[in-house]
């Protein structure tokens, strides 16, 4: 079936669509490289996505923006966060920012994200054993959020209270994401100006500390990298819980050897990286004319870098639909590549690990309930909305 490329950053809209792999399958075999009008080109072939994502000459795209709406009133905060920067000023803010998420930093919170995740899971086992119980809701999202209060030392009575109802409450709704960063937006300023409030041990703290060469961050990168840290911590990391969890109950095959063998938890987490990814896309601005793919794109165009197409190139992986933990190709492009590689990406990995090996270790069934519901409130985030399942 050939499907219409949607023009420019209509694009966005195909994040809502049930064939949503079918789609995007569809537009990477007419065209790994398409020049979608507006000044915007699509990437859905994993060899100029890769070089495109690690293109020097490639700064930070539009398509957060274009999600929110170019002239919103939370583009100044995007416009400040470390994703949306280039340059000298990214080098200097992701330096500063990296120390929340240095390698000593995420393995020092491995026994502490196993106690949070364990009260969780039995709290939602003991649920899905009466009745069908929606697991993205109970579970997987909390773990990343307790994770995030816990890391800006934030009292869990202010959070449950005044910080959570910002990014959850309004969940599900097309205005979801434009709120949340608005919301938290709010009580960061508020926090910020408020200094006897923030914890010395906290990401607050931290980020507004000067670096080993006395450069620091402005107030405003401050609340926004804060903003940043909350909105992508939670989603995305919730997203990469449930997607894997899926895949298992969808695959009983695989989710008996993983029974039998915690070890093969880590290959589940790679393999739902690639083959379902919740952060499912990326994009660029072109600082000068680049060939991507063999098309010229010229100076001054948005990329859109389909990262759920390029992670099913079958030119790069072998029968690239299939959910296979034995897969022996690398190379997925989840965590982005080049300057703006995730920095979370360690922490993200660690909890779905804690999050697997804890439910796995007291259920003995998981099944699905109903079909899953897919998010429509955010078109960068692809997971479930409600994952409804049953435990015994």
């Amino acid at each position: 079936m050939r499907r219409d490329i949607p023009q420019g950053w209509r694009i966005l809209e195909i994040s809502a669509r049930d064939d949503y792999y079918e789609y995007w399958n569809d537009i990477r075999r007419q065209s790994p490289v398409h020049d979608a009008g507006d000044g915007l080109f699509v990437v859905s072939g994993w060899e100029p996505a890769h070089a495109g994502l690690r293109h020097p000459e490639l700064y930070a795209g539009s398509g957060v923006a274009a999600a929110f709406g170019f002239d919103s009133a939370v583009e100044a905060v995007v416009r400040n966060w470390l994703m949306s920067l280039n340059g000298d000023d990214h080098r200097r803010a992701r330096a500063l920012v990296a120390r929340v998420f240095t390698l000593r930093a995420v393995a020092a919170l491995e026994h502490k994200i196993r106690a949070i995740t364990r009260d969780i899971m039995r709290e939602f086992v003991q649920q899905a054993q009466q009745a069908p119980a929606n697991f993205s809701r109970i579970a997987a999202t909390r773990l990343p959020c307790e994770m995030i209060r816990t890391m800006f030392a934030i009292d869990p009575a202010e959070w449950t209270a005044q910080v959570e109802p910002l990014f959850l409450g309004a969940a599900g709704s097309q205005d979801h994401a434009f709120a949340a960063v608005s919301g938290l937006t709010t009580y960061f300023h508020q926090t910020i100006g408020n200094p006897g409030t923030c914890d010395p041990d906290g990401i607050i703290a931290l980020l507004r500390a000067a670096g080993s060469d006395g450069d620091r961050l402005s107030e405003a990168e401050v609340i926004a990298n804060c903003v940043l840290i909350v909105t992508a911590a939670v989603d995305t990391t919730a997203g990469l819980i449930a997607n894997a969890l899926v895949r298992l109950i969808e695959h009983p095959e695989i989710l008996a050897r993983v029974r039998a063998n915690p070890a093969l938890i880590p290959a589940v987490i790679e393999e739902t990286l690639r083959h379902c990814p919740s952060a499912p896309s990326s994009s660029r601005h072109a600082a000068t004319t680049v060939e991507l793919g063999g098309v010229t794109i010229p100076q001054g165009s948005d990329i859109f870098f389909s990262i759920s197409a390029a992670n099913r190139d079958p030119e790069r992986f072998a029968h690239p639909d299939r959910f296979d933990i034995d897969r022996q190709e690398t190379g997925a492009l989840t965590f982005g590549g080049g300057a703006h590689f995730c920095l979370g990406a360690g922490l993200a990995r660690l909890e779905a690990r804690v999050a697997l090996e804890e439910i796995l270790a007291i259920t003995n069934t998981i099944t699905l309930a109903e079909p899953v519901q897919w998010r429509t409130d955010n078109p960068v985030v692809r997971a479930p909305a409600n994952l409804m399942i049953t435990c015994s």
